[in-house]
């Protein structure tokens, strides 16, 4: 018993060493960028930028129908398969039209593109779980796909659905016309079954739209037709070849903050280590 539970607190370690490492290392590129000037943009480079949000082309987001340029979301299943139960994430998306970005200086255009990611792919890690505590989503409204960061304030769960209720239409056709979200899971009849039932979904979701206030850090690239040297008309802001493009309607200081939580998932992993390892020294008879 002793071996087992120590090989599970030093897996819990590895897990929050990366995770405070990644947030370290986002913290880091954030306060080393310096906030530009959009009409200072005059060569190809990292930037960071704060305006506000100007399109024509919005679009209806899946999940709240709200008007939208950026659509984050998140879809997570309750899962009672084998001696587990937990939420399991079933895909993760970021939907997102061009736009420009206005800080009274100029107007540069933005293309974040849109990044949908099905976690049974294996890619990367999508939740830190206690048990049946969904711990990344008690800490963190950040949804981050391929080489893409949204972090929004307005991220939540917008609906739940049990897996014997039919979905609403706007989710059905969410469901229907998204490839890497699966039908929903039909119940298991448990007579000891309390809380959440097997199958139940809950749908996350954040947006951004015309006229919102956001920080945005990416690289800024030369168009087809670009002149030199470059004018903010001449560039368009994508993710870049290192590291995440980062948006946000946070300010900047809560942003920082919001990422200096590595500090607590290193002292995790610390203590973690310790206890895993003698937990597995003890449970394998070596003292």
């Amino acid at each position: 018993m002793l071996l087992t539970a120590g090989v599970v607190l030093l897996i819990v370690a590895v897990f929050a060493g990366v995770y405070g490492r990644r947030q370290h290392r986002k913290r880091a590129v954030i306060r080393d960028t310096e906030t530009t000037d959009i009409r200072s943009i005059k060569s190809e480079s990292l930037v960071a930028l704060k305006g506000t949000i100007r399109s024509d082309d919005p679009f209806d987001s899946p999940i709240q129908g709200e008007t939208s340029t950026l659509s984050a979301w998140e879809v997570e299943e309750w899962d009672e398969g084998g001696n587990s139960e937990m939420w399991e994430t079933r895909a993760t998306g970021i939907y997102a039209t061009p736009f420009e970005l206005d800080d009274e200086t100029g107007r540069v255009r933005v293309n974040v593109g849109t990044h949908v990611d099905d976690p049974s792919s294996g890619t990367g890690i999508h939740e830190i779980q206690v048990g049946p505590i969904d711990v990344d989503r008690l800490i963190s409204n950040n949804v981050t796909v391929d080489d893409v960061l949204t972090a929004l304030t307005g991220f939540s769960v917008e609906i739940s659905i049990s897996p014997d209720s039919e979905p609403p239409e706007r989710i059905t056709e969410f469901i229907h016309g998204e490839s890497e979200v699966a039908p929903q899971t039909d119940s298991v009849t448990n007579l000891l079954d309390i809380g959440n039932k097997h199958g139940e979904r809950r749908y996350y979701e954040g947006t951004l739209g015309p006229g919102d206030e956001i920080y945005l850090l990416g690289q800024s690239r030369a168009t087809e037709n670009a002149t030199r040297p470059l004018k903010p008309e001449d560039v368009v802001v994508t993710p870049p070849d290192d590291g995440h493009l980062v948006i946000s309607d946070k300010p900047e200081s809560e942003l920082l903050d919001s990422f200096g939580q590595y500090k607590y998932a290193y002292a995790g992993a610390v203590v973690a280590a310790i206890a895993g390892v003698i937990a597995v020294t003890v449970g394998a008879g070596v003292v």
